[in-house]
């Protein structure tokens, strides 16, 4: 026995949390898996997307639901529709931007999960009326993540 519940997650039923330039429903919480793993959903209007980041502490493996982005993988720049998945280890480059004209749908299950916390907390600095430079900034460096360009947008 793994020690792990069922967890359904509606479409009806879940909140979707502020990115900025997307928006994410967490599908599976790390609080449900013990830490093990998370799985969300990225939506983002075309233009949108998320900028190129690196994870020091998370595997990531992304299924692409519905849409065309353009996806930077370490120094490449490809272009990829529904259906593609790809396998993004710790350490390396990436981020997406939605070039197709209606809105795109990334899965992503986290390894480990903890991951799904910073979107949480994104979306609650993103609420708060002030400027969310260091906010945003801390909480990187708090989940190990850094981004490559425009990391407090």
């Amino acid at each position: 026995m793994s020690g792990l519940s069922p967890v359904l997650s509606s479409p009806h039923e879940s909140k979707a949390l502020n990115l900025g330039e997307s928006t994410l429903i967490r599908r599976v919480r790390s609080d449900e898996t013990n830490g093990a793993f998370s799985v969300v959903e990225f939506v983002s209007d075309p233009g949108k997307g998320v900028g190129a980041h690196v994870h020091s502490k998370e595997d990531e493996i992304v299924y692409l639901l519905e849409g065309t982005i353009e996806v930077t993988l370490a120094d490449s720049t490809l272009t990829v529709e529904a259906g593609s998945c790809a396998l993004l280890p710790r350490g390396i480059p990436h981020g997406y931007v939605n070039v197709g004209k209606k809105p795109s749908r990334l899965l992503a299950v986290l390894l480990p999960g903890a991951l799904d916390n910073f979107f949480a907390e994104i979306d609650l600095e993103l609420a708060r009326d002030r400027d969310h430079e260091g906010a945003i900034t801390a909480l990187c460096k708090r989940f190990g993540l850094s981004f490559l360009e425009n990391a407090s947008k």
